[in-house]
C-alpha cells in the first residue's frame, strides 16, 4: 500500500473515531435530558398530586394565605443564596473541580451569616412563621448548591435521587402534619417544607462529603472565594429581585387589594401553569453543561442562539391552546368547587411561562460570558415595565392582572436580543 493510501486510510479512521465520539456525546445529552426531565417531573408530580388535597384542606382562603407567605420564602432565598448555584457552575466550567469545596463551604458560611441577620429581625418582631421561612431558605440554598455540583459533574442519577427525596419528604410531612393538627394549617405546611429541605440536604451533603476531600484552607483563600461569590452574585441581585417582583409582587398586591379567596384562585392558576416551567427547567439543566461546552469549543455562536430564540416563539401559544380545550369541569373536579374559574388564570399564565423558553436561551449566552451586569440591566427594565402594568391593572379587575406577567415576560426579549447581539460582535 502506498504512503498516500495509508494517509487516506488513517485520516478516514480518525474521522470515524471522531464521528463516533460525537454520536456518543449526542446520545449522552439525550439520555441526561431524559433523566433530568423524568426526575423533575416525577419529583414535582407528588406535590402536584398534593394540590387537590391542599385545596380541600386549606380552602381558597388558606391557599391564598400560603401563597402570600411563600413570597417571603422566595425573597429570603435571594438574600441568603446570592445565586451560589450559578457561581458554583461557572467556577467548575472555568477552573475545574479543584478547590471547588472552598467555594462551596465559603458560600455556606455566607448563607448562615445572612440568615442570622434575618432571624434577628424575626426575633425583634416576634414572627415565628417568618423565622420558619428564613430557616427553610437556608437549607434550600444549601441544597441548591449540592444540586448544582451534581449537575456540573453530569451526575444525572444522583441529581434525580436528591430531587425525589426532597419531594417525598416534604409531601409525607405535609400530609402527616395536616392530619394530626386541625389549626394553623398554613404554618404546618411551611414546617413540612422546612424539614423536607433539611432532610434532603443532610443526605445530599453526606454523600458529597464521602466523595470530596474536606480540608481547611488559608484565610486568604476563603477571602478570595468570598470575593468571587460576591463578584458573581451581587450584580445578579437586581436580576433576581426583578424575577422575584415579576413572580411574587402581584400576590402581595392582590393580598391587600382583593380577598384571600380571589388570591387563592389566582395563585392556584399560577402554580398549575408552573408545571410547564418544571419541564422547561429540567431540559435547561440537562443541556446547559453541553451548551457551555459547545461554546468553549466554538461549535455554536450568536447566530445559532438568535435562530433558536426565534423558533421557540412558535411554541408559545401551544400549551394555552391545549388548556383551552380542556373543560372547566375537569379543573373543578381536580381542585374542588371553591376553585371554579381557575382555568382562566391557567391559560394566561401558560402564555407567560412559555415565554421563558426564548428568555433562557438568550440569558444562557450572557451567563457563559459572565455578562451579569447586562442581565441585571435587562431584568430591571423589564421589571419596571411589569410593575407599571401591574399597578395599572390592579385597579381594574383581578381577571386582568395576569396580563402584567405576559407583558413583562415579552418585553424583556427584544432587550435581551439587542444585548446578546452586541456581545456577539465584541467576541
Amino acid at each position: 500500500m502506498s504512503i498516500f493510501k495509508k494517509r487516506l486510510l488513517l485520516k478516514w479512521q480518525v474521522n470515524e473515531i471522531l464521528s463516533s465520539r460525537d454520536v456518543t456525546k449526542q446520545m449522552k445529552v439525550i439520555k441526561d435530558s431524559a433523566i433530568y426531565l423524568f426526575s423533575e417531573l416525577f419529583s414535582k408530580v407528588i406535590p402536584f398530586l398534593l394540590l387537590p388535597y391542599l385545596s380541600r384542606k386549606l380552602g381558597a382562603e388558606g391557599f391564598g394565605e400560603l401563597s402570600y407567605f411563600q413570597t417571603y420564602l422566595a425573597l429570603f432565598l435571594i438574600i441568603i443564596g446570592l445565586s451560589q448555584e450559578g457561581a458554583i457552575a461557572r467556577y467548575f466550567y472555568f477552573y475545574g473541580k479543584r478547590s471547588l469545596n472552598l467555594v462551596v463551604s465559603t458560600g455556606y458560611a455566607f448563607s448562615l451569616f445572612m440568615a442570622g441577620i434575618i432571624l434577628v429581625f424575626c426575633a425583634i418582631f416576634r414572627s415565628e412563621i417568618m423565622a420558619y421561612l428564613a430557616i427553610s431558605a437556608i437549607f434550600q440554598s444549601f441544597l441548591n448548591v449540592q444540586l448544582s455540583v451534581r449537575q456540573c459533574q453530569k451526575q444525572a442519577v444522583a441529581y434525580s435521587v436528591i430531587q425525589f427525596l426532597l419531594s417525598a419528604a416534604s409531601t409525607i410531612l405535609t400530609v402527616v402534619l395536616l392530619e394530626v393538627y386541625e389549626t394553623d394549617l398554613v404554618e404546618k405546611r411551611i414546617l413540612a417544607i422546612l424539614f423536607g429541605n433539611l432532610i434532603a440536604f443532610v443526605i445530599a451533603y453526606l454523600l458529597y462529603s464521602r466523595k470530596t476531600r474536606i480540608k481547611f484552607f488559608k484565610l486568604a483563600q476563603y477571602k478570595s472565594a468570598l470575593w468571587y461569590l460576591c463578584g458573581f452574585g451581587f450584580p445578579l441581585i437586581f436580576h433576581n429581585v426583578s424575577l422575584f417582583l415579576r413572580g411574587q409582587l402581584d400576590r402581595i398586591f392582590i393580598y391587600h387589594q382583593f380577598s384571600e379567596a380571589e388570591l387563592g384562585l389566582y395563585a392556584m392558576g399560577a402554580q398549575l401553569a408552573a408545571i410547564l416551567m418544571i419541564a422547561i427547567q429540567a431540559v435547561n439543566r440537562a443541556t446547559v453543561p453541553y451548551f457551555f461546552e459547545a461554546f468553549k469549543q466554538q461549535k455554536i455562536n450568536i447566530k445559532h442562539i438568535h435562530r433558536w430564540a426565534w423558533y421557540s416563539l412558535l411554541f408559545v401559544p401551544i400549551p394555552s391552546l391545549v388548556m383551552w380545550v380542556i373543560p372547566e369541569a375537569v379543573v373543578v373536579w381536580l381542585l374542588g368547587e371553591q376553585f371554579v374559574g381557575t382555568k382562566y388564570y391557567i391559560i394566561l399564565f401558560l402564555v407567560a411561562t412559555t415565554l421563558a423558553v426564548p428568555y433562557i436561551i438568550l440569558v444562557n449566552y450572557l451567563f457563559y460570558y459572565g455578562k451579569n451586569k447586562l442581565i441585571s440591566i435587562c431584568s430591571v427594565l423589564s421589571t419596571v415595565i411589569y410593575a407599571i402594568s401591574l399597578v395599572a391593572l390592579m385597579f381594574t379587575k383581578i381577571e386582568y392582572v395576569p396580563y402584567a406577567s405576559i407583558i413583562g415576560a415579552f418585553m424583556i426579549l427584544p432587550v435581551l436580543y439587542i444585548m446578546t447581539a452586541r456581545v456577539g460582535k465584541t467576541l
